[in-house]
């Protein structure tokens, strides 16, 4: 890495792997007035004491921020926060324990897009999330999620087009996801504990192209709501995936009533194969005997 100083770079507009240094540098300088995108991942020693207080003023026009792979936590650095006009967060693979800052949707990030903040350990989300009215990507897989509050996501989320809950603890999820049906086209849940699905959440998403609820609990073929089998069937016993609406992907397989179903339809495929073959060495004996 090589440090970064304004007569080496005043007119960046996009930077990876700068070595940050703290500076006592008080002369009201902006070293990177045109910055639009930072990228400091894969820095295992950067934590929130690597960070000056005024490290955001620095960049006054950045729209992506990207820190995967770096040690912040157990909360985000609130210079971080500070930079209000940032369209992509990522902050996957961090130390961030607990709530994620709840202050983000309501004075933090408000015009964000993308947000990612798989790999934590992550045990809920606030409310302001669901005020992000810019929001395309939601990104939470790997944390410790046991719910989504109501209201996360929610009709204010109107550009919101992809939900990552995948390998968490949920066995819920909000009647309020109802309300971005309009625009949701990727849904992945899997690797969690529900044991069932919102009602309506089939027939009012019409846009969703990908639904992966694979390796959850959902146990009985009944614990699907009426309008999720009207619409994709049930698993294929042997993918696993309902095939039903050729427009969407829908994954089931990893749950026990797909394993059910998998199995049973295993052992009859053997069960069959056995008797066939017990059928095959009866003709041929037949015809030994008739050659003698």
């Amino acid at each position: 890495h090589k440090e970064t100083t304004v007569s080496n770079y005043p007119m960046l507009s996009s930077l990876a792997g700068i070595e940050l240094h703290p500076t006592n540098d008080d002369d009201g300088m902006t070293l990177f007035p045109k910055l639009e995108q930072l990228d400091i991942g894969r820095n295992p020693k950067l934590t929130n004491d690597s960070l000056p207080d005024s490290f955001h003023t620095q960049f006054p026009s950045l729209l992506e921020l990207w820190c995967d792979d770096c040690s912040f936590g157990p909360t985000i650095p609130n210079t971080l926060l500070q930079m209000h006009h940032v369209h992509v967060v990522r902050m996957t693979m961090n130390k961030l324990e607990g709530q994620l800052e709840q202050g983000i949707g309501i004075k933090y990030w408000n015009h964000i897009r993308v947000l990612a903040m798989d790999g934590n350990k992550l045990d809920s989300v606030g409310k302001g999330i669901g005020r992000l009215e810019y929001l395309e990507k939601l990104h939470l897989r790997q944390n410790k999620l046991r719910l989504l509050p109501e209201g996360v996501p929610s009709a204010d989320n109107t550009s919101l087009t992809m939900l990552c809950l995948s390998s968490n603890l949920l066995t819920s999820l909000p009647k309020s996801i109802l309300d971005v049906a309009d625009t949701l086209t990727e849904l992945y849940v899997n690797g969690n504990q529900l044991q069932t699905l919102p009602e309506g959440l089939a027939q009012k998403c019409t846009w969703l192209q990908k639904f992966n609820v694979a390796h959850n609990n959902i146990d009985k073929e009944e614990l699907l709501p009426k309008d999720f089998v009207m619409r994709f069937g049930l698993p294929d016993v042997v993918s696993g995936q309902c095939t039903k609406d050729d427009a969407c992907v829908v994954r089931l397989e990893g749950n026990p009533m797909a394993e059910r179903r998998r199995k049973a339809y295993l052992e009859e495929e053997k069960a069959k194969a056995k008797a066939l073959e017990m059928e095959r060495a009866a003709a041929e004996m037949e015809v030994d005997s008739d050659d003698d």
